[in-house]
């Protein structure tokens, strides 16, 4: 319960300020743009930052590579070291914190089709491929697990080379001679484009990692030279790395120090990205507050205002019996109230005009409850902040000279 002493003293703040409406409402202004302006941006850069981390995502956030290599005299490494297994690769796959993994085989060969020749990059991988890449078909379907166990002699398509052989045909069902061996064509992946250094993502096809093999005449179809995977989440990608370590360590007898295998990811990268986000929602932020100083400092202004202009009411009301603190925490209250009363109306701005901007840039714009708390009290402790001063020169004021001055 509110005491009875608080509750009268809002009560007579809000009849002050309500007295003259106009005033209220231009030095409530500043708290409104501020609050506003604070909501907004806030919630465009959540928003942002959601839209970043689904993008970092699909870009392999919580994708991690393996890789062979063995360290020379010299502490150089090199990728010739000893390929992964097909038991390790089970075992690694049987971890709770990997979700996919996909073995990687990379060759490039002369594929054909009609009248057209071309050396092509080959890609050798299995169904999890699409998964950690987040690689969907634009057409046609992917290859299967069956397709793996069997070296089914199927492939799909890169969209650079679905357009360079069949051009507008439709290639689903056709076959391209890869290395003189017929290949049916079952799919065509999504566009990726261009990578910041100009790469053309979309320029390879896509085999099952055995009938790859089986073109580079290996031996053991088994053997894979690098491995991608994709940890179940980014907090689980630390824990998945470690566990993928100690199973290779274990079936290969290595000691810390001797491993002949590398593990990265991506993980530094997302950091730093995210990292500069929250730099620049901390900035966008410390600007739009400067707006709340200036409702601030306008809030104390109208107080100064208020006390020269009620000096006989506060002379007569120290002159029957009240106190300093009673007359410091009228005007707070009437501070505060003009504080909250902009923080409301900003608040309620905010949500508004964000979801609207939500529409207009493409992108969700994301009001938390936090957000809304930390304004809302913020801009009750600026009007209290800006009120100190005025209470305490209305509180000092000698009764006998105020009420002579009036």
């Amino acid at each position: 319960m509110i005491p009875n002493y608080i509750l009268s003293n809002l009560n007579e703040a809000r009849i002050n300020l309500f007295r003259n409406k106009t005033r209220t409402l231009l030095t409530s202004l500043g708290i409104i743009i501020g609050i506003t302006s604070v909501i907004i941006l806030i919630a465009i850069t959540n928003g942002a930052k959601s839209v970043i981390e689904t993008q970092l995502t699909s870009l392999g956030a919580k994708t991690i590579m393996l890789k062979p290599f063995v360290r020379t005299a010299s502490g150089q490494t090199t990728g010739r070291g000893q390929n992964f297994t097909e038991e390790e690769l089970e075992l690694i796959k049987s971890l709770d914190s990997v979700d996919y993994l996909a073995p990687i085989v990379k060759a490039s060969q002369e594929v054909n089709y009609r009248s057209i020749s071309n050396i092509i990059a080959l890609v050798g991988s299995n169904a999890d491929f699409a998964a950690i890449n987040d690689w969907n078909n634009k057409s046609g379907s992917f290859i299967t697990q069956n397709d793996v166990n069997d070296g089914t002699k199927v492939c799909v398509l890169g969209l650079t080379n679905s357009r360079r052989f069949f051009g507008a045909e439709n290639p689903i069902g056709k076959k391209l001679r890869i290395n003189g061996v017929p290949h049916l064509v079952i799919g065509v992946l999504e566009p990726k484009g261009l990578t910041p250094g100009g790469r053309d993502q979309d320029d390879f096809i896509l085999l099952p990692y055995t009938s790859l093999n089986r073109l580079n005449f290996r031996p053991d179809l088994s053997n894979v030279v690098s491995v991608l995977m994709s940890a179940r989440s980014s907090d689980e990608l630390e824990y998945a790395k470690f566990s993928i370590k100690k199973i290779l360590r274990e079936t290969r007898s290595l000691k810390p120090g001797e491993d002949n295998f590398d593990i990265s990811s991506y993980e530094g990268v997302t950091k730093r990205i995210l990292n500069t986000t929250k730099i620049l929602r901390i900035l966008l932020t410390s600007i739009a507050s400067i707006s709340l100083i200036v409702g601030g400092i306008g809030i104390m202004n109208i107080m100064l205002v208020s006390v020269t202009e009620r000096t006989k009411e506060i002379g007569i009301r120290i002159t029957i019996g009240a106190k300093s603190k009673d007359i410091v925490f009228q005007f707070l209250c009437e501070s505060a109230l003009l504080s909250l009363i902009g923080g409301i109306v900003g608040v309620m701005l905010g949500f508004i005009i964000s979801k609207i901007a939500s529409t207009i840039i493409g992108w969700p714009a994301i009001v938390s409850l936090s957000s809304i708390m930390i304004s809302f009290f913020f801009s009750g402790g600026i009007g209290v902040f800006f009120g100190i001063y005025p209470a305490f020169k209305a509180s000092k004021l000698d009764p006998i000279l105020a009420i002579r001055n009036e």
